[in-house]
């Protein structure tokens, strides 16, 4: 599993671009508009980008690899009542 962690400002979207775009994967964002934009000016096409309502709402109509803008974001859309997790990181 691919993680990108860093703090804000320090390239994290353009990276989860690129691994979208060489992964063929669907990045679910809190706003694709927003991301397909960002897309245009880095000069990446072809990425696809889905809100995460629309993931919520509609799972089995996304097939093949997918990354996550802003996990803690994409939890709270389907529950707002979560307040927290814990995370074992890969040995």
């Amino acid at each position: 599993m691919y993680r990108i962690i860093d703090k804000r400002g320090s390239g994290k979207t353009s990276r989860l671009m690129l691994l979208a775009k060489e992964q063929d994967a669907t990045i679910i964002c809190s706003n694709p508009d927003a991301f397909q934009y960002k897309a245009n000016a880095y000069g990446l096409d072809g990425i696809r980008f889905t809100s995460y309502d629309d993931y919520w709402n509609n799972p089995s109509n996304y097939c093949g690899p997918f990354l996550i803008d802003e996990l803690d974001e994409f939890l709270k859309t389907f529950d707002a009542r979560l307040i927290g997790y814990c995370l074992t990181p890969d040995d």
